[in-house]
């Protein structure tokens, strides 16, 4: 029996990113995830989430966005940023942040 789930490690999620070039199909980079997720011993992600991933990483890619809100809230909070400059990210366009 195939074993799915909806939670995606983080390990697969940043395979998928570098996985994914926009040249291959999809159904490859499912494949690809699909054979890392089982040699790491981790949950086969279905078809579907992968796609939703891979077009959501596309997006990202394509628009260059900055990181979000909470990442840089968990960065702060993390001592990876300092108070002033996490609240100066925050008031940024996220385009603009870095």
């Amino acid at each position: 029996m195939v074993r799915s789930g909806p939670r995606i490690d983080s390990r697969l999620v940043a395979a998928i990113a570098r996985l994914d070039d926009g040249a291959i199909p999809i159904a490859e980079v499912c494949r690809r995830i699909g054979s890392e997720a089982e040699s790491a011993g981790l949950t086969r992600p279905s078809y579907e989430r992968v796609r939703e991933l891979v077009h959501l990483s596309r997006a990202v890619r394509e628009q260059r966005l900055g990181p979000s809100a909470l990442q840089l809230i968990w960065e702060g909070g993390g001592g990876m940023r300092g108070y002033s400059d996490t609240m100066n990210q925050l008031r940024l366009p996220r385009e603009d942040r870095r």
